[in-house]
């Protein structure tokens, strides 16, 4: 397991170091707000094409090739960084990475919940997100202190080699070849994906991790351009992100003990409400201690999300058919990372920052409703 999360925590800082690096030198380049959100949108723009087949790919061949191949797309979008760079090469360089991103992290979630017996899969799945907080803090923080001292091709770079590295380790390892410990049974379930979004389990689930992800996506993509227009150097940028990302880091080390006391559905409930007000209050001062303790409260809500989505997703899923549901939620999770950003960058650039920040409380407060349905 802790092998597992070595290589998504390599993933995962590829990905978000990227958007910082992608976000922020649009923003030298002097584009818009708008153009930036159409950026994120493109993270999002593969994956959302290819979310369902991925999955099947993962139930077909197992975790390690879609593994490979997905750090294979990405390294190679890194290396376009190391280029002269225009807008358009920064267009390219979201979508690639978005696209190698989607394959692994199915083939991720997948092998995570299917090692050991259905009673470690909580386990398995927190561990995992623990991965995720750890290379939430590491891609901003690093790649903000890259730009500053190394300039943006030396960010991506720094990138392009973490990617070799684990591209090299999976390359010269078997291990994940399979996937042990699948749910057995016989599914009832109708086949395909739209069938599949008519069982009113895997239908929620769905649901709720794409609002979520669109709020944790939110902040990820606008807050480096709600910190730049408050002169903030890169390296205090990712500071931030860093400390969001660090409560997410507690979230997920406390989880169990809440889990413990109260279903998931109610843990996943108080930690979006929390996340909801701290939203609300966000852009009510632009004082740096303010925005970092704003910051860290966010990161303690939003914590909450993204493990039990995982868990529950995967938990949902008919016999046989988990990657498949994984996909599909992943999809509906870029969903939204198409539409808020493009959403927010507009909006943003016409009314300020303040109602994106507001619609995001919203958003957050609605997802809170539909979990406490469950």
């Amino acid at each position: 397991m802790l092998l597992i999360v070595a290589y998504c925590v390599a993933a995962h800082t590829c990905y978000i170091g990227s958007k910082i690096a992608v976000s922020l030198y649009a923003l030298q380049l002097g584009t818009s707000q708008a153009t930036i959100g159409w950026l994120a949108a493109f993270y999002a723009a593969a994956p959302l094409v290819l979310g369902v087949y991925s999955g099947r790919v993962a139930d077909r061949y197992h975790a390690r090739w879609p593994m490979i191949g997905g750090a294979c797309v990405m390294g190679l979008a890194m290396l376009i960084g190391l280029f002269p760079i225009g807008v358009l090469s920064l267009f390219a360089i979201a979508v690639i990475t978005g696209a190698g991103f989607m394959f692994f992290n199915v083939a991720v979630q997948l092998l995570t919940g299917s090692i050991g017996a259905e009673a470690d899969r909580a386990r398995n799945f927190l561990i995992l997100s623990i991965g995720y907080s750890i290379s939430a803090f590491a891609g901003p923080v690093s790649v903000g202190l890259a730009i500053d001292n190394l300039g943006y091709r030396g960010a991506f770079a720094m990138l392009s080699l973490l990617m070799a590295a684990a591209i090299i380790g999976l390359a010269f390892s078997k291990r994940f070849s399979g996937t042990a410990g699948k749910k057995i049974g016989n599914s009832n379930a109708p086949t395909g994906a739209l069938a599949l979004l008519r069982l009113p389990q895997v239908r929620s689930v769905v649901i709720i991790s794409g609002l979520i992800v669109a709020s944790n996506d939110l902040f990820a993509f606008y807050l480096p351009v709600y910190a730049h227009s408050l002169n903030f150097s890169a390296t205090l940028i990712g500071f931030i992100l860093g400390v969001f990302a660090i409560a997410g880091f507690i979230t997920r080390f406390a989880m169990p003990v809440l889990l413990k006391h109260w279903r998931a559905e109610r843990v996943m409930f108080g930690c979006l409400i929390l996340a909801a007000c701290a939203f609300a209050v966000f852009p009510l001062s632009v004082n740096l201690a303010y925005i970092l303790t704003i910051a860290f409260v966010l990161g303690l809500g939003l914590g909450c999300g993204q493990p039990l989505s995982m868990m529950l997703g995967y938990n949902r899923a008919p016999p046989g058919r988990e990657g498949e549901v994984t996909g599909m939620r992943l999809t509906a999770n870029n969903i939204a990372r198409v539409v808020i950003p493009v959403v927010c960058g507009t909006l943003g650039g016409t009314l300020g920052a303040s109602p994106v920040f507001w619609m995001n409380a919203l958003n957050l407060a609605a997802v809170s409703v539909l979990v406490w349905r469950q």
